[in-house]
């Protein structure tokens, strides 16, 4: 599956199509759906569009949804039925690289170094999210679901890769200290520690992470 920009359908166990879908990530976007719909996600179909602009991945979407479309009296796929968002996609735009907070070059960066520019990043940006790999490959379930949280608030964010240790050195157990927490992910907003996955999962479904981050 490529990780890069193209097309894709998934099918349920029955081989019936139940979504065509574009994404810059396609391994990203199919493990999302498999992660939020697994009993409608059983196999994929997939192309990867070698010319990377938005005009290419909807034109080559059309050509995929005109076939099915043409080859089943009109229907479209359920999941691209009007009114249907099991199966929102993010937004069409290209995902942002993980920060990080030193060039992997320098051969003595200590954690007292690396707590310092933790500190520096947090204050610096609005929001910070600690995960486990990247946005548009997360490494756990808990780092996927605070990461769609904020996709599903559309707000700006930076990601650091915890399990980078060329550029992040040591910083899962350097977060222990920065935070006085144990786990990751972990959330900051306006240099404030906001939670884990748990409380900010609490947060979003209470309608309190909304209205803390739109302010």
């Amino acid at each position: 599956i490529p990780s890069g920009p193209g097309v894709y359908a998934v099918y349920d166990a029955n081989k019936d199509l139940q979504y065509i879908g574009l994404s810059w990530k396609v391994i990203a976007s199919i493990n999302l759906h498999m992660h939020e719909l697994p009993q409608l996600c059983d196999s994929v179909r997939y192309a990867a569009v070698p010319t990377p602009s938005k005009a290419a991945l909807q034109n080559a979407w059309k050509q995929w949804m005109s076939e099915h479309i043409n080859e089943n009296a009109g229907n479209l796929p359920p999941g691209n039925a009007q009114g249907n968002s099991l199966w929102a996609e993010r937004k069409l735009s290209p995902v942002k690289d993980s920060f990080v907070l030193t060039d992997g070059v320098a051969e003595c960066v200590n954690d007292d170094e690396i707590i310092k520019l933790c500190r520096k990043l947090v204050s610096s940006s609005r929001i910070v999210v600690f995960i486990k790999g990247s946005r548009s490959n997360p490494e756990c379930g808990f780092s996927h679901r605070v990461c769609m949280i904020m996709d599903e608030l559309r707000v700006e964010y930076e990601t650091v890769d915890t399990l980078d240790e060329v550029h992040n050195h040591n910083l899962r157990n350097v977060l222990k200290r920065f935070s006085d927490w144990p786990t990751i992910p972990q959330v900051y907003f306006n240099g404030v520690f906001l939670g884990g996955h748990d409380i900010i999962e609490e947060m979003h479904n209470s309608g309190e992470l909304k209205s803390i981050l739109m302010e």
